[in-house]
C-alpha cells in the first residue's frame, strides 16, 4: 500500500551511482508527464546533481544538458582507480600500465582531481544559486570527513553542496562547508531515504547502485577480494536504507559502470520504463 502524499506531492530520495544516475532523469520525466507532483528531493552524489539539474532545467533541458556533457572532453577525464584492467593482448598491457600509473600517483601524490576542477564540472550543469532559492524543497546529502556523520545541506551554495556530496574519498579532496570538511554522501547514505523522509512522505527511493561484482573467493587477489567484501557491506546497508522508503524504484542499470558515459541514453530509458511500470501498477494513486 502506498501512503497518501503530504500536501504538495511526494518526496524522492535519489541515490548515487555516477552515470547510472541518468536513470533519475527518466523517472522524473515520466512522473512529470503523468502529472505526479514532486514536493521535495533529497539527493546523494549524482542523485543530488541530476535532481538539482531537473529542478532547474526541467526534463527536456536536463537530458539535453547531460547529453552535451557526455560528448564533451570533461566526460573523458574521470579516473577510475577501482576498475581492474580487463583488455587482452597489447591493449591489456597498455591498460595495465595506465592503471598502475594511476594507482602509483594516487598513493604517492594525494587526490587526483582538484576541488576547482570538480566545481567546474558541477558548474557545467548547475547555475550559481542558493539551495533555499530553488523551487520546492531540496536537500543535498554529504558526509563529514572527520566524524563520518551524515550531513544534510538545505541552505547555501548549490554548486558547493553538490560538489561536496560528489567528492569521492582519495580521488577528490573534501570541500569546506563552514567549519566542516565534507565528502561523498554515498559513504554513509548512498540512497538518502532518511533525509527525504524528513522533508515529507510518501518517499519514493530511486536506487541506481552497482551490482555486486563477480568474484572467486578462493583465488581473488587482495584488491578484488577487499573491494568485493566492501561491496557486500554496502549492499546490506543499502537494503536497510531502502526498507524505510514507501516505495522503491530500481531501474535496470546496475550492470553499467559508473563512468560508462556511452550508456546514458540506456539509463534514461531504464528510468522511464521503471516509472511507467510503477504508475501502471498503482502509483497513479499518488494523483488522488
Amino acid at each position: 500500500m502506498i501512503a497518501r502524499p503530504v500536501e504538495g506531492g511526494l518526496v524522492l530520495a535519489l541515490g548515487g551511482g555516477g552515470m547510472r544516475g541518468a536513470a533519475h532523469l527518466g523517472v522524473l520525466a515520466e512522473l512529470s508527464a503523468a502529472g505526479v507532483p514532486v514536493a521535495g528531493i533529497a539527493g546523494t552524489s549524482s542523485g543530488a546533481l541530476l535532481g538539482a539539474l531537473w529542478v532547474c532545467e526541467g526534463s527536456d533541458g536536463a537530458i539535453a544538458r547531460l547529453k552535451e556533457f557526455v560528448r564533451s572532453p570533461m566526460a573523458r577525464r574521470s579516473p577510475d582507480l577501482l576498475a581492474e584492467p580487463t583488455e587482452r593482448g597489447w591493449r591489456g598491457v597498455v591498460q595495465r600500465i595506465r592503471h598502475g600509473g594511476l594507482m602509483l600517483r594516487a598513493v604517492t601524490g594525494g587526490p587526483m582531481v582538484s576541488r576547482e576542477r570538480l566545481l567546474d564540472q558541477v558548474g557545467f550543469f548547475l547555475p550559481d544559486i542558493r539551495i533555499e532559492d530553488m523551487a520546492g524543497r531540496f536537500r543535498v546529502v554529504a558526509t563529514d570527513s572527520a566524524t563520518g556523520a551524515e550531513v544534510w545541506l538545505d541552505q547555501g551554495s548549490l554548486r558547493v553542496a553538490v560538489a561536496a556530496s560528489s567528492a569521492v574519498p582519495g580521488v577528490i579532496a573534501p570541500l569546506a562547508w563552514g567549519d566542516r570538511l565534507l565528502q561523498d554522501g554515498g559513504a554513509v547514505a548512498e540512497i538518502p531515504v532518511r533525509a527525504a523522509r524528513a522533508l515529507g512522505h510518501p518517499v519514493i527511493a530511486v536506487e541506481v547502485s552497482e551490482a555486486l561484482p563477480a568474484g572467486d573467493p578462493v583465488n581473488d587477489r587482495l584488491p578484488r577480494a577487499l573491494m568485493r567484501a566492501a561491496a557486500m557491506g554496502w549492499q546490506e546497508l543499502r537494503s536497510r536504507m531502502l526498507s524505510e522508503a514507501d516505495y522503491v524504484l530500481a531501474p535496470a542499470v546496475n550492470h553499467l559502470h559508473w563512468s560508462e558515459f556511452s550508456g546514458f541514453a540506456m539509463a534514461v530509458e531504464a528510468g522511464r520504463k521503471t516509472a511507467r511500470d510503477f504508475l501502471a501498477a498503482g502509483g497513479a494513486s499518488l494523483l488522488d
